[in-house]
This record gives structure tokens, sequence and C-alpha cells, in this order.
């Protein structure tokens, strides 16, 4: 029986050590490249709409919301670019009106969830990927309100690091910001002051 000398045992184990911190370091290098690039987070934009009506476009990555929504996996199967079944309509609109939320002076505003479908995309630093992009009409009591208050959580209450970036849409299409928040502030609500928004920017001189 042959018997291992003591050094030679420490520089075994010191060798399994060293090994194992290597496999390690490289293992971390490989899960932080995967994920260096973080798909974009959500988008919300405001629009006026003629009869006291307000139109809110959402998107965000349909991943996103997989990882987010497990019960959603059919969508998952959903070809892009193509009308979604009605059915998977009605459970993404049911799903969203648990975590989209907009009020009033503390008076809640119905939303009307009126078209969804999925479109491809692609970005240099990201690849391909797959928005899901849903529509909503919002009634509101003055024809153009000053200011709202918007809860929405619907893919950082499990994606932590995903973030939404609110925009007003002007009549000729000009985009302004709104607001920009991450899971920390979404639990209280977001104040949206429109009456801003809707002002003519300073000319530049």
């Amino acid at each position: 029986m042959t018997r291992c000398s003591p050094w030679r045992a420490a520089l075994f184990t010191l060798a399994v050590m060293i090994g194992g911190n290597a496999l390690g370091i490289s293992g971390m290098g490989i899960i932080q490249s995967a994920h260096a690039h973080a798909l974009p987070g959500s988008m919300l934009i405001f629009q006026q709409q003629p009869q006291h009506t307000l139109k809110l476009t959402l998107q965000f990555p349909r991943e996103d919301l997989l990882i987010a929504a497990p019960q959603l996996a059919t969508l998952g199967d959903a070809k892009p670019d193509a009308p979604l079944a009605q059915t998977l309509t009605d459970q993404l609109g049911d799903y969203l009106n648990q975590h989209l939320a907009l009020s009033k002076d503390g008076d809640a505003l119905p939303l009307t969830l009126t078209e969804a479908h999925l479109t491809s995309t692609y970005q240099p630093q990201l690849g391909d990927y797959v928005l899901v992009i849903t529509e909503w009409n919002m009634k509101t009591e003055k024809p153009e309100p000053d200011s709202l208050l918007l809860k929405y959580d619907a893919v950082m209450h499990e994606v932590r690091n995903h973030r939404a970036d609110v925009y007003w849409q002007t009549p000729d299409g000009d985009t302004r910001p709104l607001a920009g928040f991450g899971f920390f502030h979404s639990a209280h609500g977001v104040r949206l002051n429109l009456q801003k928004a809707r002002q003519a920017p300073p000319e530049q001189e």
C-alpha cells in the first residue's frame, strides 16, 4: 500500500483549490458576459385622443415577461408580426390589468385593452428579440387631465433590474419624457405631470 507524504497531500489539496477557483472565475465570466447587455425595459407612451380619452401604448420584451409571468408560457409559441389568438389576448389583458393602474385624485380610471400583438426587433448589441405591444384606452373626466398617478410592475416585480420609461406623445409625433422608475418606486406609484408635458419646450437661442 502506497502512502502519500504530507507535503504531497498538501500540494494536491492546493491544486484542487486553485483549479476550482479558476473554474469558478471562468464560470462567472461566462455568466456575466451572457447578461452583459440586459434587454430594454418597459416603454409606456400616452397620447391624447378625442372625447376625453387617453391612449396608452405599452411595450416590453417577451423574454422578460415569460420570466415574470410563467402562466403566459403559450405566448412564447406565438409567432411575431401575426395576430394573437383572442384567448391569448384575453389572458395577457387579465394579467396586465393586475399590474397596471391609473388614477386621478384617488379615483381609479378603468383601462380598456384595444389591441395586442408581438413584433420581432433587432439591436446590434442585443441581437434578435420579440416585443409585446399592447394598446389601451382610458376615459377621463377632463378633456385634458393635468396629472395622473401610475402604478406599474408587470415585469419588474420578478425581474428586479427591469425599468419603465414613460413618455407623452404630441399630435405632431414628438415624444417627451414623463418619468422613469424601477421596482422600488413601482409599488407607491409615480406621478405623471401631463400639463407640463403638453407645454411646448422653450425655444433655444
